[in-house]
């Protein structure tokens, strides 16, 4: 039984519940609403999360991420498989997080940084003495307070696993900018978390 012929017999929100992925997929290239709705409840809270990386807030991450969504379900027909659906859909939503913040970032880096040497301790090391453990929430809280470009590069290269070559041409800056830019980021972070949690 084609599955548009199933829907008709099973109320929208079961009908969804059960299905796979490719079932849900079929469904939306097709443009079933109902299933891009479900696609977004699935993804949602881990996209905002995603989002809000390169956010300055709550509100510009929300607001990136249904941006992000407009593009996944304008895309679909583009999704191979090679990847599972929500590998794919993370780099929909990094790749329009940083489209969006692209200028702001590259203002924010100095040009003349690629001038200033930095020694490969300095892109590595730092440390970070505290009493009592600091949580994950702690960090992200911080995390905000850092300058756009610092936080930028340190969410690609940390979190999503980016290379400094990749974070140079996703932000047209330098591979040195970059290693310069976490560096700094590094070195600020833990200075912020020992005055504060100290």
């Amino acid at each position: 039984m084609p599955l548009e012929t199933l829907g008709d017999y099973i109320q929208p929100k079961e009908f969804l519940l059960i299905n796979s992925e490719e079932e849900l997929l079929t469904a939306i290239k097709n443009g079933n609403r109902a299933a891009q709705q479900r696609i977004y409840e699935l993804f949602a809270p881990k996209m905002v999360n995603v989002c809000r990386r390169y956010a300055k807030d709550l509100e510009m991450a929300q607001d990136f991420m249904h941006d992000g969504f407009i593009k996944v379900f304008l895309n679909i027909g583009k999704f191979r498989g090679e990847s599972s659906l929500e590998t794919w859909v993370t780099r929909i939503m990094i790749n329009n997080s940083l489209t969006a913040i692209k200028k702001e970032v590259r203002r924010g880096i100095k040009v003349n940084i690629d001038d200033v040497p930095v020694r490969e301790t300095d892109s590595t090391e730092f440390e970070l003495h505290h009493k009592n453990p600091i949580t994950a929430n702690q960090v992200f809280e911080l995390l905000d307070e850092l300058p756009l470009g610092y936080k930028t590069v340190l969410g690609l290269y940390v979190l999503d696993g980016f290379t400094h070559k990749e974070i140079a041409s996703q932000l047209g800056i330098s591979e040195g900018t970059s290693k310069s830019q976490l560096a700094k980021a590094k070195r600020l972070l833990a200075k912020m978390l020992n005055e504060k949690y100290n």
